[in-house]
């Protein structure tokens, strides 16, 4: 998809709270303390990047019908490592921001002489935190690569790594690493899948939109309708506090959902009521799985997956497929009626407005938590399921992607949102001790030790793919971070801001509620 321009980028940005010993004096990067930390974080990566040989491999044939990895002698860091240093006074937040909604929009290369990833490092004057904005090509790695890379990273930085391979910001790669790239995911895990449910997906993507029924013409987007260029990202995010966040968790398995099946309901009541009936009768929507624990199975690991002696949990990869939820006519109008009868806005008073909306959001709770639920039991059954009757199992039928997804952007679009939720990411790994010993860690070790602080998980829209993604990610005990990203020209922006706005306040009355 990058090739064909369908799609840039994916990244995900991690704040590390810089040990007091190590932070740079000033914002001279030729400055000793400087030098100090750069090299101190960049052996880190390098070992990262050794222990994990999707980091070091070339893509031979970007734009033919099947390219190729080819592993690398040198990967050298001045081609994907930049630095930059802010004035104390800079607006930091607000450029931040900027850099990611940016970055978004830049293709990650995937040449053939070196790896598809690319890290810019932020540093604030005086700072005790530097934050890293980790972005790559999604032939060679997904989102759980990258939380992958982060807590591997923070393991590398609270050690005394030494690399002899690594000089002048080169990392010369071993002869002992230079051939244990994995094969591919089909030699690793069986995908076992039934004549019919190939026939109806396989009819479902390749036949005529016309004719294709499985993903039912009704909860289509066609709201939103595909357009390969202007390619340009709108960009937003937004956070919730710790102590809101766990009342939302409490709330979810009260209610016997998910983080990933509450945001899935709550999306599309606001797309319901935000879309005349016009517009949207009902919707489909996806949810991006992590395939790895799916792979560790007994029944489906294969031969080659067991003599690589290999964790499948802990495999930087593309080894991710996704799900639908379908909203369908009558939970949308029912969403619809509920949000008309239940109150009329007053525009001229604003602390009426606020009740109002809240009745609204009361009386539309007995419809959410219900579809949350079913959201959250169709993605345990898929993972009920395993490997059997997944879309990676008729990769093989596939000939030519390139054609693929040419062919896709021609038909109607047919998902509303799409979800990939990174989960928690461990920030501080607490010290492997027994149960029944006290760890006391005393001011001086805790100010020498690297931790990680906040993420935010960001992506840029698949032309063809959900009208809008949400990438929720946080750190443990830390805040979360939800961003939303669409392309500019498929929605309207008053639209997708309102949707952002909604999903905001939502999360918010939720986990300020008490009942």
């Amino acid at each position: 998809m990058i090739s064909m321009g369908l799609y840039r980028s994916s990244m995900v940005t991690c704040r590390y709270a810089i040990p007091v010993p190590l932070v740079p004096v000033g914002k001279d990067q030729g400055s000793e303390s400087y030098a100090e930390l750069k090299q101190k974080v960049e052996i880190s990566i390098a070992q990262v990047v050794l222990d994990h040989p999707s980091l070091r491999v070339g893509l031979l044939h970007e734009h033919a019908r099947k390219p190729y990895f080819v592993e690398l002698e040198t990967v050298d860091f001045r081609r994907h490592i930049e630095w930059r240093s802010l004035d104390k006074d800079t607006d930091y937040e607000a450029e931040l921001f900027k850099s990611i909604a940016t970055r978004i929009d830049l293709k990650v290369n995937q040449p053939e002489d070196a790896p598809s990833w690319r890290i810019l490092m932020l540093h604030v004057e005086g700072s005790t935190f530097l934050d890293m904005i980790f972005e790559w090509g999604h032939a060679h790695l997904d989102g759980m690569s990258a939380k992958l890379f982060y807590e591997d990273l923070l393991r590398n930085l609270n050690s005394n790594i030494v690399l002899d391979e690594f000089q002048g910001r080169v990392l010369t790669i071993p002869f002992s690493k230079r051939r244990d790239l994995l094969p591919p995911l089909h030699t690793l895990a069986k995908f076992p899948i039934s004549a019919g449910y190939a026939l109806a997906t396989l009819w479902d993507e390749l036949g005529p939109s016309g004719l294709s029924t499985g993903s039912k013409p009704e909860l289509r987007a066609t709201w939103s309708p595909i357009k390969v260029q202007p390619y340009v990202t709108q960009y937003r995010h937004f956070s919730i506090d710790n102590p809101t966040l766990q009342n939302i968790i409490t709330a979810c398995r009260k209610h016997n959902t998910t983080l990933t099946g509450l945001l899935q309901a709550l999306s599309h009541v606001i797309l319901s009521i935000r879309l005349s009936a016009g517009e949207a009768k009902g919707f489909l929507s996806s949810t991006v799985v992590n395939l790895r624990p799916l792979m560790s199975a007994p029944e489906v690991t294969k031969k080659a997956l067991k003599l690589a002696g290999v964790d499948p949990k802990r495999i930087m990869a593309n080894f991710m497929t996704m799900i639908n939820h379908e909203w369908d006519v009558d939970w949308v109008a029912k969403v619809r009626a509920t949000s008309g009868s239940s109150s009329h806005d007053e525009p001229s008073k604003e602390g009426k407005r606020e009740r109002t909306r809240e009745k609204e959001m009361a009386a539309l709770e007995p419809l959410i938590w219900p579809a949350a639920e079913g959201a959250r039991a169709a993605i345990q059954k898929r993972l009920d399921d395993g490997t059997k009757n997944d879309l990676m199992g008729l990769m093989k039928f596939i000939p030519d992607y390139r054609t693929l997804f040419k062919d896709w952007t021609k038909k109607p679009r047919t998902h509303s949102v799409a979800i990939t939720n990174l989960g928690l990411i461990d920030g501080n790994p607490s010290d492997s001790a027994s149960d029944d010993v006290a760890v006391l860690v005393d001011a001086r070790e805790e100010n020498s030790k690297w931790t990680i602080e906040r993420a935010m998980f960001s992506v840029s829209p698949e032309v063809h793919g959900a009208a809008l993604c949400l990438c929720p990610v946080a750190v443990r005990g830390k805040e979360l971070y939800l961003s939303c990203d669409w392309q500019d020209c498929a929605i309207d922006v008053a639209l997708a801001e309102g949707f952002v706005a909604d999903l905001e306040a939502w999360l918010r009355f939720i986990g300020q509620s008490t009942t």
